[in-house]
């Protein structure tokens, strides 16, 4: 259970054409995604944009998000023992709008090198880490003078470590975010707003969640894959609740979950 003043609503007129799950997954994943490519580099058309797990919810998200921006993304995943399974993740990710794949053990092979450098030397000046350790050391290898790098997660459990040659002869920033820290930053400027009557940080919340629900609705961003998990309108003991509510927070096989009513 959760109070009244805990649940969001979304409009109709903003929701209309778009599936329950995107609307109800809207709030961390793709919205995370949305203010990493807004709030820290002044991104502009014919950018490029390398970020660790990329086939994570966000990854997803900021492979759709940063197309309508014409930003171009290069995107790192995991190497997998089978090709074949490499190769269908490169397809889905390319699906969604990836210029580049590559796998996190060939950031260092002179092929990728080469590569990254004929896309010219100002233009991948963003960086995007929720790995951390030393893959996100060899990623941060390509990033362009004066680039950054933000930090919002850190799966491997490891630190992120950069040598100091690239903060003097790079000049690259680092900078870490939190979604929630966000939302609570953008309440406290909307009650000051509100106080001295202004307008301006008023909205940008909802203004984010309508650009990302609009592009939705053109077909142009799809949330991450999610099992939906069945949950009846029978009265449910508080033992069966429980179970359901383990099975949805059981990662052992992967991928996310969705309760869906009714």
């Amino acid at each position: 259970m959760v109070r009244r003043d805990q649940v969001i609503g979304i409009p109709e007129e903003w929701r209309r054409g778009v599936d329950a799950l995107t609307v109800g997954s809207i709030k961390v994943n793709p919205s995370t995604a949305y203010r990493l490519l807004r709030d820290f580099v002044g991104l502009r058309a014919g950018d490029w944009v390398i970020q660790n797990g990329a086939n994570s919810g966000v990854g997803r998200a900021v492979i759709q998000l940063a197309r309508p921006m014409g930003v171009h993304t290069i995107n790192v995943v995991r190497d997998r023992a089978e090709e074949a399974e490499y190769a269908g993740l490169e397809r889905e990710l390319k699906g969604l709008g990836a210029d580049i794949v590559v796998r996190d053990s060939d950031l260092g092979s002179d092929a990728f090198k080469a590569q990254v450098r004929a896309l010219g030397k100002h233009a991948v000046r963003l960086g995007l880490n929720c790995v951390g350790g030393r893959m996100t050391l060899a990623m941060t290898k390509h990033l362009a003078e004066g680039a950054t790098l933000v930090s919002y997660g850190g799966m491997s459990r490891q630190p992120v470590v950069l040598p100091t040659s690239l903060l003097l002869f790079k000049d690259i920033s680092a900078r870490g975010f939190w979604m929630n820290r966000w939302y609570e930053q953008q309440q406290q400027q909307q009650q000051q707003a509100a106080e001295e009557d202004e307008e301006g940080v008023v909205g940008e919340r909802d203004r984010m969640w309508r650009d990302i629900l609009q592009l939705a609705r053109e077909g142009r961003f799809v949330a991450q894959p999610m099992h939906k998990v069945a949950w009846s309108d029978e009265l449910l003991s508080l033992a069966e609740a429980q179970q359901l509510v383990r099975g949805a927070v059981d990662w052992s096989s992967g991928g996310k979950r969705a309760f869906v009513f009714g």
